[in-house]
């Protein structure tokens, strides 16, 4: 049966303007404040806006609140996020049966955590990175031992053979090595024999190269004072200045230290000997040459050695 046109005007003036028949009005999610976002139906956002503003006035609006459903029906999700971007999270739950009691316990449980959160100490600022620390440079040294010999330019040579004992370290990065020696030297000629004890110290100058820094060369010089001994039919000694000019090449392994010295051996003022029928002289300028072979020292930084210092009793 046809409507009659009158009960149709009627209907259409009843419907509200902008909605279709049947359909509900969407809920509000916003309160009056564009920092307080309401994302759920249990709450109203008016009601806890005011009633948030009734407990901690405008201070509330130090944060931008977020409050969202839960994982369950009872629990609300709320997020303050401050100026600075740090986000505080908090889970709620609400036990009141209506909208108005739950935007009430909403509005207490926020006054108390801006309360909270106005008085919280401000979080500590990472630490700034420590400067970066230089490695501290490892002091490795060595002791060796071996033959060395030394001869004059003359005719009469007067060969000298004897030992070297000798200590010594790699400094400043390898580029210094102090060391010091104790020798023996012998000459024989006839009847006639001349015995040296040598011991000084000295300073050579270098450089570390090849893989891993194996080979060690350089070269200074040594100041040593010499005790010198003529027998024949009778014994004559004294004391001498002996300094020595050297250049060296050293092999340095985890354990085994080979050397070589090329050299000088000055002898002030020139040492002359007599016997009965034979003469034995060493020249002011000797060239030498010694043999090492010894073992290299553990490797140790300064830095752990004065630890150590430092913590002994």
């Amino acid at each position: 049966m046809p409507t009659p046109p009158l009960l149709l005007a009627a209907g259409l003036l009843l419907t509200p303007v902008g909605e279709a028949p049947g359909v509900a009005p969407a809920p509000t999610a916003e309160s009056g404040d564009p920092r307080l976002r309401v994302h759920t139906e249990r709450v109203e956002p008016q009601a806890v806006q005011q009633a948030l503003e009734l407990r901690v006035g405008e201070d509330w609006q130090r944060w931008t609140v977020d409050v969202d459903d839960g994982t369950r029906p009872e629990e609300l999700l709320v997020k303050l996020r401050d100026d600075t971007g740090r986000i505080h999270t908090r889970a709620l739950t609400l036990e009141g049966s209506t909208v108005d009691e739950r935007s009430r316990e909403l509005a207490a449980s926020l006054a108390l955590l801006v309360e909270q959160l106005a008085h919280a100490p401000a979080p500590a600022e990472p630490p700034a990175p420590p400067p970066p620390v230089e490695p501290r440079a490892r002091v490795s040294g060595f002791v060796a031992v071996g033959p060395r010999g030394a001869l004059n330019l003359s005719r009469q040579a007067a060969i000298d053979g004897g030992v070297s004992l000798v200590g010594g370290a790699w400094l400043g990065r390898d580029h210094v090595q102090p060391l010091v020696e104790l020798a023996w030297a012998h000459s024989r000629r006839g009847e006639l024999r001349v015995d040296a004890l040598r011991l000084g110290a000295g300073l050579l100058g270098g450089g570390a190269a090849g893989p891993r820094g194996r080979l060690w060369g350089g070269a200074g010089a040594l100041v040593r004072a010499q005790w010198a001994q003529a027998t024949a039919a009778a014994t004559v000694d004294g004391w001498w200045a002996s300094p020595a000019l050297v250049g060296a090449i050293q092999y340095r392994g985890r354990m085994l230290v080979l050397g070589a010295w090329l050299g000088t051996d000055l002898v002030l003022p020139p040492l002359r000997a007599r016997g009965d029928s034979h003469t034995l002289r060493w020249a002011m300028v000797r060239p030498m040459a010694t043999l090492h072979v010894g073992l290299r020292l553990p490797r140790r930084s300064r830095a752990a050695r004065g630890a150590r210092t430092r913590s002994s009793p």
